[in-house]
């Protein structure tokens, strides 16, 4: 099977219609149509169904687009490889995911070094919570995650970063909360919260405030923050969030720690018995170094 018509097959799920993925590709509707006939007679099953003129994935459909993005992603990895070997100079791209905490501070050096010492790698960066990295990460879409905790790390290689994050709440300007130098978690008891919704972190939150017999008034959850920090501006609830994270300044919001003191520590991670292109594995010792020298 040519890896031309698994593109195809990919681009027609991203974009949900033949005709954007041919005008997308430069190739004839017709053209496409045929060849994603023949793929889904040759395996047997509809990779779509047709609804309100949109294409969507069947359960086929979705298991086999991860498949395939694995399996581009490995080719379009050992083509570089080749590619490396006959260029004295290192090329190529390495995919990494990054949450937002304070953990920026810590890899922005390490990566500027990076590219001074390797200026023709491409660095792609992608900012997610931890969960959507690692769904990237197992789709080969990223080769390296920079996630915190709590994670279930037992399918990644994973180091531990020299990075540790206060919990807290950011509130507006109306809240009782206000001018506080910390807030006991007790006190969240039966108040409006705005909380990340990752499974592992609800569940430890939940533990925080449950512990005492509190209970847990959740409004709203967020994986990234621009928006959930809009939120809690208008008054909707208190945002749970850790103390370096990127509060937008228009929202107005005052970080306040909560007491006892919960914190947030930071991994990098990248798959087992995965290998990691050329790029991707010397960033991993580059960084490796950096902390055998902390």
């Amino acid at each position: 099977m040519e890896t031309r018509i698994l593109r195809y097959f990919l681009t027609i799920a991203k974009l949900g219609t033949i005709s954007a993925a041919a005008r997308t590709l430069h190739v004839a509707q017709p053209t496409m149509s045929r060849q994603l006939q023949q793929l889904e007679e040759q395996l047997g099953t509809p990779l779509f169904i047709r609804e309100r003129r949109r294409m969507v994935l069947t359960k086929a459909g979705l298991a086999y687009q991860i498949r395939v993005q694995q399996i581009l992603a490995e080719l379009d990895r050992a083509n570089q490889a080749v590619a490396d070997l006959n260029n004295d100079e290192l090329t190529g791209s390495v995919g990494i995911g990054c949450v937002e905490s304070s953990v920026t501070n810590f890899l922005v050096p390490v990566l500027h070094e990076f590219q001074q010492q390797y200026p023709q790698v491409r660095l792609n960066m992608y900012d997610a919570d931890g969960e959507s990295i690692k769904d990237q990460l197992d789709r080969s879409a990223l080769e390296i995650g920079i996630v915190s905790t709590p994670i279930n790390a037992a399918k990644y290689n994973y180091r531990q970063l020299p990075v540790s994050d206060r919990w807290g709440i950011a509130v507006n300007a109306d809240s009782s909360f206000r001018g506080r130098e910390m807030v006991d978690i007790s006190e969240l008891k039966g108040r409006p919260l705005i909380i990340p919704h990752r499974s592992l972190v609800h569940d430890e939150i939940s533990d925080w405030l449950t512990a005492d017999g509190n209970e847990i008034q959740v409004v709203g959850e967020y994986n990234l923050l621009t928006n959930a920090a809009y939120l809690a501006a208008a008054g909707i609830g208190d945002l749970v969030c850790i103390k370096n994270a990127p509060l937008p300044a228009k929202a107005h919001l005052t970080f306040i720690p909560l007491t006892p003191e919960r914190h947030l520590d930071h991994y990098m991670i990248w798959r087992k018995g995965v290998s990691l292109s050329e790029p991707a594995q010397r960033l991993v010792n580059h960084l490796r170094s950096q902390l055998s020298e902390q």
